[in-house]
């Protein structure tokens, strides 16, 4: 009976060793896209998930690098250009027409520092506008229709606020409307380092990079793009009638979160990828380090993701997930991931050579440019009729009852801690 009653308190003291042993420090880092047709946000979707999957795993601690993101100098040039607005309404309403010109010249030079943040161009055509009508005011009838041209071709089919209060601004508007839509158009092309990076002109979705965008109305243009990084670049650009001009984002950044997520943008994983890989760890004082891509694979998605330990400086290849675009049946494949890696540790999946693919299947990448119609997005056209069925609006039409059958539930097992 003693013994037996010690052998419980032995037991009784290992368990309370092996709970208190600390728990193995992971980071997940976003998931890159290898490829432009993969949904915009699912990348940061399904790294919410699998982070969550790890949380529930209760066998890591979830950590993070601390990446300084600087001052946000996009966000206060926005702030700069609606104060300045606001001031050159009132100088024009108190007939200081100079004074008014001034402050929005300064707050078209803002909206052009905060294109990355500017919600909708809208705010911008309609400071334009009230620049044009400032400038009609003064005798500066040249300078008036070059503003008011800019306003258009940034938004052709806006209708413009200042408009209403002129029956003589109003007829310009329409002239001018009139022979931008009717004159030849141009050609805007959307390239990135790396590539396949969503890109937005004048607010519109039109793809990934490269882009090559057909009748762009001549003028000025608000252009966009997201690179794997996380960077947001983009500007002004100037557009001619029947020509071509090109717009290109290239990231600076030389943090290891960003180099990494370049590589495995470009589907290659190198020495250089994995010496950013262990300064990320060690950035976030890691023990293990996930990371991957995302690919199209038939009509869903594929992520390859790879575990790099700190330690043995070890690459692993997880193995692979499919799921379907909206990420609707990832749920389960994270799970697994999470319980394989929560039962096998380090030991997880397949070595890795370098250099290596990201997708294995997947050819090195040279990016192919696609094409876009101007305010059109992708995949999305007017019916017969003339009717709406998407276009311009950014916004999934609800599928008609039935159509969508409905994922089969499974049922979750507990995870065996390891």
């Amino acid at each position: 009976m003693i013994r037996l009653s010690a052998a419980l308190v032995l037991a009784a003291s290992l368990s309370a060793v092996a709970q208190d042993a600390p728990k193995s420090k992971l980071s997940v880092m976003p998931f890159a896209a290898l490829t432009g047709d993969v949904p915009p946000r699912a990348g940061t979707k399904a790294t919410g998930m699998l982070t969550q999957e790890f949380k529930s795993a209760d066998t890591f601690q979830l950590v993070e690098a601390k990446k300084d993101k600087g001052d946000d100098a996009a966000t206060a040039a926005l702030e700069q250009a609606r104060k300045l607005v606001e001031e050159a309404k009132a100088h024009r309403a108190k007939k200081k027409f100079r004074l008014a010109e001034e402050a929005l010249t300064k707050a078209v030079e803002s909206y052009r520092q905060a294109a990355t943040v500017l919600p909708e161009t809208g705010e911008l055509v309609d400071a334009l506008a009230l620049l044009s009508a400032v400038q009609f005011n003064t005798g500066r009838d040249d300078e008036g229709q070059k503003s008011l041209n800019y306003a258009l071709s940034l938004a052709p089919d806006r209708e413009l606020p200042l408009a209403k209060t002129s029956a003589l601004f109003s007829k310009l508007v329409e002239s001018s409307r009139k022979n931008l839509k009717d004159g030849p158009k141009g050609t805007l092309v959307l390239e990135s380092s790396p590539a396949n990076a969503p890109v937005t002109l004048d607010g519109v979705a039109l793809g990934a990079t490269p882009l090559s965008v057909k009748d762009v109305p001549p003028g000025l243009h608000v252009w966009r793009a997201q690179l794997p990084t996380g960077e947001a670049l983009g500007g002004f650009i100037e557009v001619h009638p029947g020509k071509s001009a090109t717009a290109k984002a290239a990231s600076s950044s030389k943090d290891p979160e960003s180099r990494l997520l370049i590589a495995l943008a470009q589907n290659k994983l190198d020495a250089e990828a994995v010496t950013a890989a262990k300064e990320q760890a060690k950035a976030a004082e890691a023990d293990l380090l996930v990371f991957g891509a995302l690919s199209k694979d038939g009509k869903g998605l594929a992520l390859d993701a790879f575990l790099f330990a700190a330690a043995s400086g070890e690459l692993r290849r997880l193995p692979r997930a499919r799921f379907d675009t909206e990420l609707l049946s990832a749920g389960m494949e994270f799970y697994n991931l999470a319980g394989e890696l929560a039962k096998k540790g380090n030991a997880v999946g397949e070595p890795v050579k370098v250099p290596a693919g990201v997708a294995v299947a997947l050819a090195a990448s040279t990016a192919k440019t696609s094409e876009a119609k101007y305010g059109v997005v992708p995949g999305k056209e007017l019916d017969v009729e003339g009717i709406d069925t998407g276009v311009n609006t950014g916004t999934a039409q609800p599928p008609a009852d039935g159509q969508r059958k409905p994922l089969e539930q499974k049922r979750r097992v507990p995870l065996i801690k390891k």
